[in-house]
């Protein structure tokens, strides 16, 4: 079983663990909480936040409003006590990140990322499974009518997602079919080179998602529901970019193609393909100041830099972060849920 199937299983594992464990506590399967039980649907939508190599998890406020893009979701919810319930949610998440656009407004922080001038987009698919917990107490309120008008709550569950990171070719480039180009087939991080010792990722991957919110009452079956989630993930491939320095680029380029080589080093690009805006004044600006790269521009300021970043960088080889954590995402949720199951049923008689 290879590694990222064997994380996914124990992942399921915990979370059922957890959950089980939880229910048991609140007495979720007891006889007398059939009068609690009740089920909704729900539609809701929000925003979309990518935390990774190209959007800092130390300068992780900033992908509050950086690069923010969207999430749709639709929900199957079975309340069990008036404290606990379990959900089943299907989302699209669109996440972007864009190394130009984070670091263009502070160059004196985020200059290296600016010059790096990676980016990527990618539609990840979810479903996931998780507890919903109260956690203020509504003990014996006695089905959906009587519910409390609001709710503060938390989740914690298990999910799987489908994902496939995508990029456009530099400027002037020309390619056929789409415009964004699917990353994975490229190896960017030099996959494909014999010997490198870095393994192609996949594009199925555990999550571990969590969350809280309120639920607000508007009506005996309707719901309106403010939630915030964050994704754990168990890969650092949702934006293509590893923990690798940079390979070599003939080698890309031998054994993956031009396209590899066009889709892994990006410093050397006067305009930034996704906003088509040019960053040579920028560059221009970084090299004025000697305490970041210490160096005249030369001649051709792009190409200066490859002496300066990339696979013979004298200040940094690094394409992608080294750090433990990998990558992340969060939503935030508005959801619209209907009662379709409200009426009060007697407890089961001893």
């Amino acid at each position: 079983m290879a590694k990222s199937q064997k994380l996914t299983f124990g992942f399921l594992i915990l979370s059922m663990v957890l959950i089980s464990r939880a229910a048991n506590s609140q007495g979720l399967f007891s006889p007398k909480n059939v009068v609690n039980q009740y089920t909704t649907v729900g539609f809701g939508a929000g925003s979309a936040h990518y935390i990774g190599d190209l959007a800092l998890p130390s300068h992780f406020y900033r992908s509050l409003y950086k690069n923010v893009r969207f999430n749709l979701n639709a929900n199957y919810t079975k309340y069990l006590t008036p404290n606990a319930a379990i959900r089943v949610q299907l989302s699209w998440v669109r996440l972007l990140g864009d190394d130009y656009s984070y670091g263009v407004d502070n160059l004196d922080l985020f200059y290296q990322s600016f010059i790096r001038n990676l980016h990527f987009r990618n539609d990840v698919k979810e479903v996931a499974l998780s507890g919903i917990f109260n956690l203020i107490p509504n003990i014996g309120k006695g089905g959906a009518r009587y519910r409390s008008k609001f709710t503060p709550y938390a989740t914690i569950g298990i999910g799987l997602i489908a994902h496939d990171p995508k990029a456009i070719l530099p400027v002037g480039s020309s390619t056929t079919g789409s415009k964004w180009q699917s990353l994975r087939q490229y190896n960017t991080s030099g996959q494909a080179i014999p010997n490198s010792g870095i393994k192609s990722y996949s594009l199925v991957q555990a999550v571990i998602p969590l969350g809280l919110g309120i639920r607000m009452k508007v009506t005996n079956k309707i719901d309106i529901t403010f939630e915030g989630n964050l994704r754990i993930t168990n890969t650092d491939y949702l934006d293509d970019v590893g923990p690798a320095n940079y390979a070599n680029l003939d080698q890309l380029e031998s054994y993956g193609g031009n396209m590899s080589k066009l889709l892994s080093y990006r410093a050397g690009e006067a305009i930034s393909s996704r906003t088509e805006i040019n960053r040579l004044e920028q560059i221009l600006q970084i090299y004025g100041d000697p305490s970041k790269l210490g160096a005249p521009q030369g001649p051709d300021p792009l190409k200066t830099l490859e002496s300066f970043y990339g696979p013979e960088g004298s200040i940094s080889k690094q394409r992608g972060s080294k750090g433990r954590l990998k990558d992340m995402y969060g939503t935030t949720q508005i959801t619209i849920s209907y009662i379709i199951s409200d009426k009060i049923k007697c407890p089961v008689l001893k």
